[in-house]
């Protein structure tokens, strides 16, 4: 599955430009993704969340403890970052063994280059 990030300059009229889109029922299909800003989007992948989500994509990742112990990182830190990536959507935790094994749930598509206007 893919998961579509759409940075934006304002969130608010992305959102506005998308009204009048519905409105004027020249929206063919509905968007599906999360929309950003710059901002928000430096703070939600940092460095080390996009070392983390790379890993885990990459690896056959045992548990959060192996992670964690492989990026010489504290346990802590990587479990609070692998929560709230996984309250985001972009991965989820299965239990196995009483062993949390984090997944990522959904290759990115980050669309940076997104102009002003939303094309009809």
């Amino acid at each position: 599955m893919n998961c579509k990030i759409k940075v934006v300059e304002s969130i608010s009229q992305y959102n506005k430009e998308m009204n009048e889109k519905i409105a004027k029922g020249t929206l063919n299909k509905p968007e599906k993704g999360i929309i950003m800003t710059p901002q928000t989007f430096s703070k939600v992948f940092s460095p080390e969340r996009i070392k983390l989500l790379q890993r885990i994509y990459k690896n056959n990742i045992k548990n959060i403890y192996q992670l964690a112990k492989e990026l010489d990182k504290p346990y802590e830190v990587v479990f609070r970052n692998i929560k709230y990536l996984e309250g985001i959507g972009l991965i989820n935790i299965t239990e196995k063994d009483n062993k949390k094994i984090p997944r990522v749930t959904c290759k990115l598509s980050i669309d940076m280059f997104t102009r002003e206007k939303i094309e009809a």
